[in-house]
C-alpha cells in the first residue's frame, strides 16, 4: 500500500482568472491522528462488544476506506466547459 496524498494542486482557469493553489494536505494528518487516538477506547470497546454481529465487518470497511484514501496519491481531475478550466491532482 502507499503512503496517502501529501499535497493537492488546484488550477481554476477562465478568461478572466488564472488561479493556481497548492493545499498541503500532510498539515492534516497529525489532527487526524489526535482524533484516532482519542477515539480508539470507544472503537475498541465497541468492536469487543459487537465482535459477532458487525465488528469483523466495520473493520473490513475500515481496511477499504484507509485503501481507498491511499490510493487517491495520482489522482487527476479534468473539467472543461468552453473556455473554463478546473484541474485538481493529488501528490
Amino acid at each position: 500500500m502507499t503512503w496517502p496524498p501529501a499535497l493537492m494542486h488546484i488550477k481554476v482557469k477562465n478568461e478572466t482568472h488564472d488561479i493556481g493553489l497548492w493545499l498541503p494536505i500532510f498539515l492534516l494528518w497529525p489532527l487526524a491522528l489526535a482524533v484516532v487516538i482519542i477515539l480508539l477506547p470507544i472503537i475498541l470497546l465497541g468492536l469487543i462488544i459487537f465482535w459477532d454481529s458487525w465488528g469483523m465487518w466495520s473493520l473490513k470497511v475500515l481496511w477499504a476506506a484507509i485503501a481507498a484514501c491511499c490510493s487517491l496519491r495520482g489522482l487527476e481531475v479534468d473539467v472543461q466547459t468552453g473556455k473554463d478550466l478546473v484541474y485538481i491532482t493529488m501528490i
